[in-house]
């Protein structure tokens, strides 16, 4: 039987002052906006959850490009609640939509549990995770759960010391991330020096819970895997 691995999980819990900024219309590129000027926060449209209450947007301290301009400013990521515009977590992604252009070389994905009381972020940049973060979500707050600090080091030990500081790890948006409403998430990552070969893959299973009302996660699992470099 395997051992599990549990490892102490690195816990940035905090709970921001839900700022209500004004409710949520379609702009012109069919795209949903809440707020107006430099408050204003655009949707990701494939971020909604299942209870079509929350989703992921992003915003900039000079507010939102018009027309076909380019974003200026910091770009923040922000988890809100779509009845109200309501900003429960800033996110550790900067990715941005216009709805005719998308940041270059950033992937982004959101990840439900099906009663939409969780939500983990995928950020990835170029080469590497960026953000790898699980975000419990009670009424008004939402409690951050940092899985990137908790996962990334746990597989690069499966690696000689010597190599572990030259790999970048990455947690692959192509391949599917799952989490369930028991805490359950299973994932692929990947470990990989950028521009050469070999890639390593691995897939991690994560159990999170809730101890003194803020989550924690034990890894259950790392295992190397085989994939098709196709993808």
């Amino acid at each position: 039987m395997r051992k599990a691995l549990i490892l102490a999980a690195v816990i940035a819990a905090f709970c921001l002052p839900t700022i209500a900024i004004a409710g949520c219309n379609a702009d012109q590129a069919g795209g949903l906006v809440c707020g107006e000027g430099k408050d204003a926060i655009r949707v990701f449209s494939d971020t909604t959850s299942p209870s079509k209450k929350f989703a992921f947007g992003w915003r900039t301290s000079a507010g939102l490009p018009s027309g076909r301009n380019l974003p200026s400013g910091d770009i923040e990521n922000v988890l809100i609640r779509i009845d109200d515009g309501a900003v429960l977590a800033k996110l550790g992604g900067e990715y941005w939509t216009t709805g005719d252009m998308i940041a270059n070389r950033y992937e982004q994905l959101a990840v439900w549990s099906a009663d939409s009381r969780a939500v983990v972020e995928v950020a990835n940049s170029r080469w590497d995770t960026d953000s790898f973060a699980y975000y419990a979500i009670d009424g008004d707050k939402a409690t951050k759960l940092d899985l990137l600090a908790l996962v990334s080091p746990a597989v690069k030990a499966k690696l000689p010391a010597s190599q572990r500081e030259g790999h970048s790890f990455r947690v692959r948006e192509n391949l599917p991330v799952k989490l369930d409403a028991r805490g359950h998430l299973s994932c692929t990552v990947m470990l990989y020096v950028p521009k050469s070969d070999p890639i390593l893959n691995y897939t991690v299973a994560v159990d999170i819970s809730s101890k003194a009302g803020a989550p924690a996660a034990r890894i259950v699992s790392i295992r190397r895997v085989k994939v098709d470099p196709r993808l």
